[in-house]
């Protein structure tokens, strides 16, 4: 691996628990520092590194950041003995304090005086080390309108007195929606923003007073969802679950999200993330398109349609009616969708309609709706999809 590269690497890796401990350390007015000296340690490091890495790259420059850490906190704090500035640094940047802090750094962050696409982008900014330009690129906006969010972001961090994983259970489902946004805008393209999503997901269950059921249940679902990720896209196109090779799949995750879905089951009643998570599990579950159990699934979306009620859960329970019920009821399910203004943009929309009308023979139908699908795809894996049954 080239220094760029090993140093890029660690920068996505390590930036989290590095600024997250600076923050905690130095106080939420000064977040912009604290992510200036984790900037400066990894420059130190491109220069240091340029005629060979050291033996252990993290442990390098978690001591340079510390140092920065400490000359900061020297300007800042005269008054206190050096003694005492070093051991606080110590203690905070340890691996023993990594949870507590980036856990302090989220709850801070879903503050209810911010939009929840604002949390999203400071979680994808402080807790996993991306660049406004590629936040621009998840949420496919231009990078001054994250800026801005960020700029927003930083300066209710900076009204904050301290960062403290206060007010859980108030915060939890803020904290969550984030998590499950921040998963969405990764599957299936950027795989590591739901990698960082289930990361974050699982470091919640360590938070107390959280309530875990609905956090396992949440894992559960960005596992069963990441274990498909390795087949959805194959040579830069995205490919339809009926194509894709499940012998690809990720087996050990599919274990992990049993073992969430296990734990999610403690309690009564069932969640949003509950049902999600059910629906993924089907999928994850079942050896073919075939003999997937779509009875199940369509009773999933029922009760997920009477607990948060929306067009995409619609769209998504219409295509599953259509496995289920045939063709021509899935079609009249989408059909009776095409006023919803949502989906008028929504690229999955059409491409659902289109697939509905080619396994049915009406050619014309569909190229009209794969061609309306290309005109609003978000990425080029999906266009080169839907091309394929244009040209």
């Amino acid at each position: 691996m080239d220094v760029g590269t090993l140093v890029s690497d660690l920068f996505r890796r390590e930036s989290a628990r590095l600024v997250a401990a600076l923050v905690r350390l130095l106080g939420p007015a000064h977040v912009a520092l604290a992510e200036d000296v984790v900037h400066d340690a990894l420059v130190t490091a491109m220069q240091a590194w340029r005629f060979g890495a050291p033996d252990d790259p993290k442990a390098w420059i978690l001591q340079v950041a510390k140092r920065r850490a400490i000359d900061v906190l020297r300007r800042e704090r005269k008054q206190e003995p050096l003694g005492e500035l070093d051991a606080a640094v110590e203690l905070m940047m340890s691996a023993a304090a990594d949870a507590e802090n980036q856990l302090a750094m989220m709850f801070s962050v879903c503050d209810p005086a911010l939009k929840p696409e604002t949390h999203v982008s400071l979680i994808l900014r402080l807790l996993c080390g991306f660049s406004a330009a590629e936040i621009a690129s998840a949420f496919l906006v231009d990078v001054p309108t994250i800026d801005r969010r960020l700029h927003r972001g930083r300066a209710r961090l900076r009204e904050l007195g301290a960062l403290a994983i206060d007010d859980v259970p108030a915060r939890q489902p803020s904290v969550e929606a984030a998590l499950y946004l921040m998963f969405n805008e990764g599957n299936p393209l950027a795989q590591a923003l739901c990698a960082d999503a289930l990361r974050l997901a699982e470091l919640l269950l360590d938070a107390i007073d959280i309530e875990p059921r609905t956090v396992h249940a949440l894992a559960a679902l960005f596992c069963f969802t990441a274990a498909r990720l390795p087949a959805r896209v194959d040579d830069g196109v995205l490919v339809p679950l009926a194509e894709q090779d499940r012998t690809r799949w990720d087996h050990a995750l599919i274990g992990r999200g049993i073992r969430h879905l296990g734990e999610s089951a403690s309690g009564p009643g069932w969640t949003r993330w509950h049902l999600e998570a059910g629906i993924a599990f089907e999928h994850a579950r079942a050896p073919s398109l075939v003999d997937t159990r779509w009875e199940t699934i369509v009773e999933y979306y029922d009760a997920l349609v009477a607990l948060a009620p929306g067009p995409i859960v619609l769209l998504n329970r219409g295509l599953a009616i259509a496995e289920l019920r045939g063709v021509a009821t899935g079609r009249a399910e989408l059909a009776a969708l095409a006023a919803e203004p949502k989906l008028a943009t929504y690229s999955y929309y059409w491409a659902g309609r289109a697939d509905l009308e080619r396994r049915d023979g009406n050619v014309a139908e569909a190229r009209a709706f794969y061609e309306r699908a290309i005109s609003h795809a978000s990425s080029d894996a999906e266009r080169r999809a839907y091309a394929r049954y244009v040209t």
